[in-house]
């Protein structure tokens, strides 16, 4: 599954880059397993990963950021992240990896489900940054609710691929619609009672970043939705995310752009305009001081 490539990213030692060709060479878009006793160096991947913790203990590592980990525990690793388990103690973990096209043929739908955003994108980000974010937490009778779905996805059941692909792609989708929600609700839950340093304010403002990137955003708009004052906005989300909502928005439209440059499908002025860019000038300024970014993170 890994090859022996080693990449010095900053502080950070990606050990290995997990291929998509190998892992979905199959042809399925979908796979699901577990592993048990379970450890793994820093490595990243070119697919988005479900992570949930049956049993054991751990820490769960991704980019810069550290957390503690155990039965119920649920982590998204997006593609290109850097991640990791280390001090494992008869950790399992069960596995599920969506290719990138798989879950971007869907993202329309998707995005409309509540806590899609945030399981996907929001959260992986605020966890990569602080130890003490907010993930989402399975307690006993949601994890027993889910044991029949991840029995059917598993690679190794009784129900293989090549007859049962469609319930299968189904079944994905129903799980992380599922976790998507119980974010969604547990966030709420969270900030009800006051405990996270962030709010659903900021949650909000970031999930309209990362729908509508590639429209004219400013702080005002932020503020009107979020019904925050300028100060109040823009301390709450550094605080959320180490940065000014502003390098956020222009951070992530980067992101974007580079995704859709290495695809290959459109122009760089195309790709400009659907990032919402001022002009292709503006967004290779912006790419440049985005490589340097990553180069020394």
């Amino acid at each position: 599954m890994y090859n022996g490539i080693k990449q010095g990213v900053g502080m950070m030692d990606v050990k290995f880059h997990c291929d998509e060709r190998i892992d979905f060479q199959d042809g399925f878009s979908v796979r699901a397993f577990s592993y048990t006793n379970y450890s793994i160096e820093m490595h990243n991947h070119d697919f988005y990963e479900v992570n949930i913790v049956l049993s054991g203990t751990g820490t769960h590592c991704i980019e810069n950021g550290r957390v503690n980990v155990g039965r119920g525990d649920v982590f998204v690793i997006p593609p290109m992240v850097a991640h990791a388990y280390e001090n494992t103690s008869g950790l399992e973990v069960y596995h599920i990896l969506l290719q990138k096209c798989f879950v971007d043929n869907n993202r329309v739908e998707a995005e409309s489900v509540n806590g899609f955003l945030q399981l996907t994108e929001i959260e992986p980000f605020i966890r990569s940054n602080f130890s003490n974010a907010f993930y989402l937490r399975l307690n006993h009778s949601q994890l027993q609710s889910l044991a029949n779905d991840i029995e059917f996805l598993d690679d190794n059941g009784a129900f293989p691929w090549e007859t049962y692909s469609s319930l299968k792609y189904h079944t994905a989708w129903k799980i992380v619609y599922w976790l998507s929600s119980l974010l969604y609700e547990q966030l709420k839950a969270e900030v009800a009672v006051k405990v996270k340093k962030y709010d659903v304010q900021i949650f909000r403002a970031l999930e309209y970043i990362h729908k509508n990137y590639g429209e004219k955003i400013t702080l005002d708009s932020l503020c009107k939705i979020t019904f925050l004052s300028r100060s109040t906005f823009i301390r709450n989300f550094k605080e959320a995310c180490g940065i000014s909502p502003i390098e956020y928005l222009n951070k992530y439209r980067c992101k974007k752009a580079r995704e859709l440059l290495e695809a290959k499908e459109y122009t760089k002025t195309e790709v400009a305009n659907m990032c919402g860019f001022y002009d292709l000038s503006h967004m290779e300024r912006g790419l440049r001081l985005f490589e340097c970014h990553l180069q020394t993170k």
